[in-house]
């Protein structure tokens, strides 16, 4: 990465050593290139390589090793709880943009401006600020603008430049494992998404519409989350009319700032089904009314949506207010509870424990573990039960990576001239049996991936609930969260987590946290592994030298009926920076073309992607026919497998000799050269790490001809 932030922890991932060309050119699998070098003996030797991190449980231990608790099948099926909780405001990059392992600041394969710099270098007039950890107790930092037009400003018009300009130089702040020591402990133990984004550009309310509903049907601005006049279809009625059991858990003594009631966050009192009639005139009314508030069934019992009223718990941050914002969901928890919890649940936090600035994320964290601990406690529920947990919007604070992009005019995708969504990255976390063991998950995800994946889920139990407000467009590009999970391989032990108590107490105290904390409750460390996908995009260059026109042809391999990816394409050189948007299916390939022949033949432009994928092509397209120098022209495929590689076909079209450097950008491959005689090619097989690579080709040809591939192979089906 070309600017590492202040106090940046390095990776921590050692780069392979390089590997010849001549065993490139073999076709030898990452492995036989290992053993080729000596770098790999029997099966310890192998339980330290990236190649062990690549296979799941069943393969990197052993399928005959592993036997299915009694009553699980192995599947989706065997959950029969989940549990959302949805805080407030925090980016991904401010969370766990360090932790090492996630795609944070040693990014490789970011966004790159026409300068040289990269995104993590924010214009601020002829200067820069890059993100700055702050070592205080996190959370002080309040008033970033976090609007939908605030939003829409830092996005600039998809260049993501203008950070500081909409937010100030704040936005960059972000903090470590050392000041939020459990959340880190948690993403290590578990699951962390590092691809999922908000849903709107824009503040709380429409993306926790999104999160219950699946749309905000075109609100972009917080407000009328209590009047009771919405209509479109939330997901909990979807799930009441298929029978499904649900239940949102939240104190209902008011809306306001403190250590009790919803904060607003409970907008599905906003929608006319969840609320009561307001008139007693007649009979029917009435009984409307009971059967809506009757215990145990009624709507608005389930939703937590009757007129605020005291609760009794008290106003402090104190065990007994913990007892008492949370009793329902702690007695549901119980064996033998007389409202058990349901199939599907929302946990609301009052304000102080949302983790919203400038409520701190140590309060957050011990608020969070309750919920967890809870879930915990009682063994029968917990092998059965998945909590999923994430944040509504990032606050204002930056993140680097290219939000999902709708072409202009896609139904149900705009504003006006201006995209919903979708919004930065925020942190998102897996917490259960299917999850654990310090994974990322790299798929795109947004708010409606919770409504898909209780889609996926309902389905599979034979009570299927669909919503019917997501669009076509967001269903392809957000997954349902079931590529973050192992079915065949649950574990059940329970993590060793900091002391939450211990971080409240340093909180209340204020000052800085790291200096604070228990030696038994600092963040480890630990090395994430990368949950395979069954898909992956692709791009190839091709060259028209009859017209002097070049194009990325863009494509997508494998993955589910209808899957998508947002590719982005801008001009490094010569045009505009701008972006151009590409939505692409295994059905529906597109083309990010460049007419060289406007600037005298010459090309430069960049095609970025999720998971790390970069497509970058520069040099300067030959006349036809002009065949007496070196031409270079090469293939790339993309191989899956179990061990999967990168086939580089270097060729010559010209009459001299070629010399190609090969040169891992990021993870393995090493330096090579390579010399293509004239009319012959050359091919190689280049390694990956977890299905990663990045390499770049140079030729010498003095035409400044140089092209980037960068990305994951996914694990497809033979």
């Amino acid at each position: 990465m070309s600017s590492e932030p202040e106090d940046f922890t390095p990776d921590p991932y050692e780069r392979a050593q390089s590997i010849p060309a001549e065993i490139l050119r073999s076709g030898l699998s990452r492995r036989g290139m290992l053993k080729a070098l000596g770098l790999l003996g029997g099966g310890a030797a192998l339980s330290g390589t990236a190649a062990a991190a690549w296979a799941q449980p069943s393969q990197a231990q052993g399928a005959a090793q592993y036997a299915l608790p009694a009553g699980f099948k192995g599947d989706i099926t065997d959950i029969k709880h989940v549990v959302v909780l949805v805080q407030e405001n925090r980016s991904f990059d401010h969370y766990f943009g360090a932790l090492p392992g996630v795609r944070g600041f040693n990014d490789k394969q970011a966004l790159r401006f026409q300068n040289g710099t990269d995104v993590f270098s924010q214009p601020n007039g002829s200067s820069f600020v890059k993100p700055k950890r702050v070592t205080t107790v996190a959370g002080t930092t309040t008033g970033l603008d976090h609007s939908y037009s605030g939003g829409l400003k830092a996005w600039s018009q998809g260049r993501y430049d203008n950070w500081i300009g909409a937010k100030g130089a704040a936005t960059m702040q972000y903090v470590t494992g050392e000041e939020i020591p459990w959340q880190w402990s948690l993403a290590s133990a578990y699951t962390i998404c590092d691809a999922w984004h908000c849903s709107v550009i824009g503040p709380t309310t429409p993306n926790r519409l999104y999160h219950w509903t699946g749309t905000s049907n075109g609100t972009t601005a917080n407000g009328g989350e209590s009047n009771g006049t919405r209509t479109w279809q939330t997901y909990p009625e979807a799930l009441q009319n298929a029978g499904v059991s649900w239940r949102i858990y939240v104190d209902n003594s008011n809306n306001g700032s403190s250590w009790v009631g919803d904060y607003t966050d409970n907008p599905i009192r906003g929608f006319s089904t969840f609320t009561t009639s307001g008139t007693t005139a007649t009979d029917a009314a009435n009984r409307a009314d009971a059967e809506k508030n009757a215990p145990g069934t009624g709507l608005i019992w389930r939703a937590g949506s009757s007129p605020y009223k005291a609760t009794g718990a008290p106003n402090n941050d104190s065990d007994a207010n913990l007892n008492a914002v949370l009793k329902d969901f702690i007695a549901a928890c119980q064996p033998g509870a007389v409202n058990p919890l349901p199939q599907v649940s929302w946990i609301v936090a009052p304000y102080s424990w949302s983790e919203h600035p400038s409520a701190n994320p140590e309060h957050g964290a011990h608020f969070s573990n309750r919920v967890i601990s809870t879930l915990q406690s009682n063994p029968e529920l917990w092998k059965n039960t998945l909590l999923i947990m994430t944040f509504d919007e990032n606050d204002g604070y930056f993140d680097h990576v290219l939000a999902p992009y709708a072409e202009p005019g896609t139904p149900g995708e705009y504003s006006g001239s201006t995209p919903l969504g979708y919004g930065p990255r925020v942190p998102a976390i897996l917490v259960s049996p299917w999850t654990r063991g310090g994974w990322v998950s790299g798929e795109t995800f947004d708010h409606t991936s919770i409504i898909q994946f209780l889609e996926t889920w309902t389905s599979a139990i034979g009570t299927p609930a669909r919503s019917t407000t997501i669009t076509d467009w967001r269903r392809g590009i957000s997954g349902d969260l079931t590529s973050s999970m192992d079915f065949a391989n649950p574990v059940f032990d329970i993590p060793q987590l900091p002391d939450t108590e211990a971080l409240v107490q340093i909180a209340r105290a204020g000052g800085t946290i790291a200096s604070q904390v228990p030696e038994a409750d600092k963040w480890d460390g630990g090395t994430l592994r990368h949950r395979p996908l069954s898909f992956h995009p692709h791009g190839t260059f091709v060259e028209d030298r009859a017209t002097g026109t070049v194009a990325a042809k863009l494509s997508l391999v494998g993955g589910p009926v209808g899957k998508a990816v947002s590719l982005q394409g801008f001009p490094d050189k010569y045009a505009a920076f701008a972006n151009t948007p590409h939505t692409v299916t295994a059905a529906a390939p597109a083309t990010y073309d460049w007419d060289a022949a406007k600037y005298d033949g010459k090309y430069a432009f960049s095609v970025y992607g999720p998971d790390g994928f970069v497509r970058s092509h520069a040099g300067t397209v030959l006349p036809a026919g002009q065949n007496n120098g070196p031409v270079p022209r090469v293939d790339v495929d993309l191989v899956s497998g179990a061990e999967p590689t990168v086939k580089i076909t270097l060729r010559n079209d010209g009459l001299q000799p070629v010399r190609y450097m090969l040169s891992a950008n990021d993870y393995v491959g090493g330096t090579h050269s390579v010399w293509v005689q004239p009319g012959a090619n050359e091919t190689l097989q280049w390694p990956t790490s977890e299905g990663y690579y990045d390499v770049v080709l140079t030729a010498a040809t003095g035409t400044g001809w140089r092209h980037r591939y960068a990305g994951r192979v996914a694990q497809l089906p033979a």
